[in-house]
């Protein structure tokens, strides 16, 4: 047909062969060609894997759901925990406690933190050390205005 031709598709993009079948109007003929490939047995799936496997079969389940609000649950669940450990930090530094605020500003940068998050993290940190009388070597490898 003019939309699938005499190419075969690979299996890694079945859902793109289903999506393509869906939409075709009148009667289809495929062939399929067997590869002989390597079948793996035992083990279970990674997260990662089922949610590829879903994906190409171009089926979302309840269980990627599921592991996909788990994700999420635990992305909003750390930036909460920076966020909080930011606020603390920023008080301890304001009575004086810079080694206590310290380790709050590192916990921070120790999360993955974003962008914002790493930026008033780390200059607190230089901050607190600074307080502590200690050198603190911070290296900035963005392209930030400070540097042009």
């Amino acid at each position: 047909s003019a939309v699938f031709g005499t190419e075969i598709w690979p299996a890694a993009e079945y859902g793109r062969t289903m999506y393509t079948i869906r939409q075709r109007i009148g009667p289809l003929l495929m062939r399929m060609q067997k590869r002989y490939g390597k079948i793996e047995t035992g083990g279970e799936f990674t997260e990662k894997e089922i949610i590829r496997a879903e994906r190409n079969s171009g089926v979302v389940s309840s269980k990627v759901r599921e592991i996909q609000m788990q994700n999420y649950l635990r992305k909003k669940e750390l930036k909460e925990r920076r966020e909080n450990d930011l606020r603390e930090g920023l008080r301890l530094y304001k009575n004086a406690k810079y080694e206590e605020a310290l380790e709050k500003f590192e916990s921070v940068l120790g999360t993955k933190p974003e962008p914002d998050e790493a930026a008033v993290a780390s200059y607190n940190v230089a901050c607190c050390y600074s307080k502590l009388n200690q050198v603190y070597m911070f290296v900035h490898f963005t392209n930030c205005m400070c540097c042009i």
